[in-house]
C-alpha cells in the first residue's frame, strides 16, 4: 500500500510539474507580444458631451446601445486606441459575459480550473491568428480589467473571446444560436442592385446584447471596412469595405474538438480588409483553417451578387445559388465533398431547413424588396405558411435573442443596423463613404443618416413584446421555484403556442410532484412546433418518467 501511495504521489507531482511546465511555456508565448510593443497612454480629447478622440480617431455615443468607433493606423495602435476610447464598454461586456458564464458554470473551482483548459486551447490559437490581428488584439487587451484575472490574463481572455463565436456554434448541436441571412439581387430589387439582410443570433444574455458599435478601420493596409462588434472584439461578425464587399458567418453543424485554429471572426475579418470581389474573398478564406464548421455569406457590389463560402476543418468549397437570391441559415448547401451529408443531418435535426424554408416562403411572397422590405422579413416571428409557433422559437427568423440584424446595400456602400430591442426596435443607418471622407469631427452632430431611418415595429412593442417580456419574467420563476399554480395558468396564456411555455409548466408539476398534471403538459408541448430531435428527445423522455411514476403510484394506491 505505501509503494502504491509513493507511485501515486509521484505521478500526481509529475503532473502537476508538467502542467506548471506548460504555463510557464504558454505565458512565455503570450509575454513575446508584450516585447514586441510599447504601450502608451494617450490624452483624450472631449469634443462634445458624446463624442471623445485621440488625434484623427474618436468614438461617439449615437444614441443609447450605439456607439460609433473610427480607428486608424497601425494594427497595435489601432488596438491600444480602440481599447482607451472604448474602455468602459470593454469592462460591461465582459462583465455581461462572465455573469452568463457563471450562470453555466456556477462553481469556482470550475472557473478556476477553465484556465489550465485555456491554456491547452492557446497554444494552436495563437499559433493560427495572422501577426496584425494578434497586435491589434493584444493593444486592445491592455485596456481590458484586471477583475477577471482568476479566469486568465487579459491578453488571454481577450484572445480567446474571439473564438466566443466558434465555441458558441460548437454548442449550436445543443440548440444555442441559429443565425440567419440571405442576399437578393438582379430581379428581386427595384434597381437590380444587390441586398443582403441578416441576424446575428449570438446570444451570451440580454446585458451582452444592449450595447453595440459599429466601427469603422482605416487600416495601414488594405481597405477602408466597418463591421458592428461590442467592447474588446476586434473580429467581424457583420461587415462592409469601401468597394462593397460584404461578409457575414452563420454556424453550421459542428463536432467538438480539442485543438484550435482561425476563430471565424478573424478570417472574416482578413476578408472585409483585403478583397475587393467575390474571387478574391475566396482566396482570402482558403488561407485559414477553422476549428468549427462556419458558412460565409459574401456579398460584392463589383460582381452584383452574394456567394456563400462553406468552410469545416480542411476543407472549402464555394455555393452559388442558380437564381436572383441566396439564403443561409446553419446548414451546407454544396453537394461538394460530402457536405452535403451534413447539410441532410442539419436540416432534419435542428431548427435550420425550417427556418431556411420560411426565408423561401417570405421571398416568394412579392416579387421586389427594399430594405424596409427586408426589416419585415428579418422581425418575422412566424413559422412555415404563416403558423404561430411561439415567441423565442429557434424555428422563426426572428428568435428574439439576437445581438444584432443588418441589411447592406453594397453598391450604394450604406448599411441599416438595428436598435434595442433585438430587431424590433428602429434602424439606423451608415454612410461608409461617409465616414471614409470625414476630414473633421462636428461637435454635437451624429454619424448616422436620420433621413433614412427605418421605424421600429411599433405595434409588436405595444402589445406582443410586453407579454413576452412577462413570460421571460416567469420562466425565470419557474426555475428558481418560485411561482404558484395560478401564475402558471398565466405564464402559458402569454405564449400559447411555444413548445416551451408547456415543457415549463411540465417541469413545474414535476417538481411538485404531480405527476398527472405534468404529463398533460408534456404531452401539450409535443403538439406544438419544436426546434429539433434534441428536444423533442428531451421532452418524451420528461413524458415517458410522468407516466411511469403516475403508474407506480397507481399501484401503490
Amino acid at each position: 500500500m505505501k509503494k502504491f501511495l509513493k507511485w501515486f504521489l509521484v505521478t500526481i507531482l509529475c503532473f502537476i510539474a508538467l502542467v506548471i511546465g506548460f504555463l510557464v511555456y504558454i505565458n512565455s508565448i503570450f509575454k513575446h507580444e508584450a516585447e514586441k510593443h510599447t504601450f502608451k497612454q494617450y490624452k483624450i480629447d472631449k469634443v462634445d458631451s458624446s463624442t471623445f478622440r485621440i488625434g484623427n480617431n474618436w468614438f461617439r455615443k449615437e444614441q443609447t446601445g450605439l456607439y460609433t468607433l473610427y480607428i486608424e493606423g497601425k494594427p497595435f495602435e489601432r488596438g491600444l486606441i480602440a481599447g482607451q476610447l472604448t474602455r468602459y464598454q470593454i469592462y460591461k461586456q465582459e462583465k455581461a459575459f462572465v455573469n452568463q458564464l457563471m450562470q453555466i458554470i456556477p462553481s469556482h473551482f470550475y472557473l478556476n480550473f477553465l484556465k489550465y483548459v485555456i491554456a491547452v486551447f492557446d497554444l494552436n490559437l495563437y499559433r493560427s491568428i495572422p501577426e496584425e490581428r494578434k497586435a491589434e488584439i493584444y493593444g486592445i487587451s491592455l485596456s481590458a480589467s484586471d477583475t477577471f484575472n482568476n479566469i486568465a490574463s487579459n491578453y488571454q481572455r481577450i484572445l480567446n473571446y474571439h473564438g466566443a463565436h466558434d465555441l458558441g456554434h460548437m454548442l449550436s448541436n445543443l440548440g444555442m444560436v441559429g443565425c440567419t441571412s440571405f442576399g437578393i439581387w438582379n430581379e428581386k430589387t427595384p434597381d437590380g442592385k444587390l441586398l443582403i439582410g441578416r441576424n446575428f443570433d449570438f446570444y451570451v444574455g440580454d446585458e451582452f446584447a444592449k450595447e453595440k458599435i459599429v466601427a469603422f478601420v482605416r487600416p495601414d493596409s488594405g481597405y477602408f471596412h466597418a463591421f458592428v462588434t461590442w467592447g474588446g472584439m476586434m473580429g467581424a461578425v457583420s461587415g462592409m469595405n469601401e468597394k462593397g464587399l460584404t461578409v457575414t458567418i452563420n454556424a453550421a453543424n459542428s463536432n467538438v474538438v480539442l485543438s484550435a485554429a482561425t476563430p471565424v471572426s478573424l478570417a472574416a475579418r482578413q476578408i472585409l480588409q483585403y478583397a475587393s470581389n467575390i474571387d478574391e474573398a475566396v482566396a482570402v478564406a482558403s488561407k485559414f483553417d477553422v476549428f468549427v464548421s462556419e458558412l460565409f455569406l459574401v456579398g460584392s457590389a463589383a460582381d452584383n451578387k452574394a456567394i456563400i463560402i462553406e468552410k469545416r476543418p480542411g476543407s472549402q468549397v464555394v455555393y452559388e445559388a442558380k437564381n436572383n437570391f441566396i439564403i443561409s441559415a446553419n446548414h451546407f448547401q454544396s453537394s461538394q465533398n460530402g457536405f452535403s451529408d451534413d447539410a441532410r443531418k442539419q436540416k432534419l435535426n435542428t431548427a435550420s431547413g425550417y427556418r431556411y424554408n420560411r426565408v423561401l416562403e417570405c421571398l416568394n411572397q412579392q416579387k421586389q424588396f427594399t430594405a424596409q422590405d427586408i426589416v419585415k422579413v428579418l422581425r418575422d416571428t412566424l413559422g412555415n405558411k404563416g403558423k404561430s409557433i411561439g415567441l423565442g422559437n429557434e424555428k422563426a427568423i426572428n428568435q428574439l435573442i439576437g445581438h444584432h440584424s443588418i441589411i447592406f446595400y453594397p453598391e450604394k456602400r450604406i448599411f441599416w443596423i438595428s436598435t434595442s430591442p433585438y430587431q424590433v426596435g428602429g434602424f439606423v443607418c451608415y454612410d461608409l463613404n461617409k465616414i471614409a471622407d470625414s476630414k473633421a469631427l462636428i461637435p454635437n452632430t451624429r454619424s448616422i443618416i436620420d433621413s433614412a431611418f427605418i421605424q421600429p415595429d411599433n405595434d409588436f412593442l405595444l402589445t406582443a413584446f410586453p407579454r413576452y417580456q412577462q413570460y421571460l419574467n416567469l420562466r425565470k420563476n419557474i426555475t428558481t421555484h418560485s411561482i404558484d399554480e395560478k401564475e402558471i395558468e398565466l405564464f402559458v396564456s402569454l405564449n400559447p403556442n411555444y413548445f416551451d411555455a408547456y415543457e415549463q409548466a411540465g417541469d413545474y408539476y414535476l417538481f411538485e410532484k404531480q405527476y398527472n398534471k405534468a404529463e398533460l403538459f408534456y404531452e401539450k408541448s409535443l403538439t406544438c412546433v419544436i426546434p429539433g430531435e434534441k428536444e423533442i428527445k428531451r421532452i418524451k423522455k420528461k413524458y415517458a418518467d410522468c407516466q411511469g411514476k403516475t403508474a407506480q403510484n397507481g399501484k401503490k394506491l
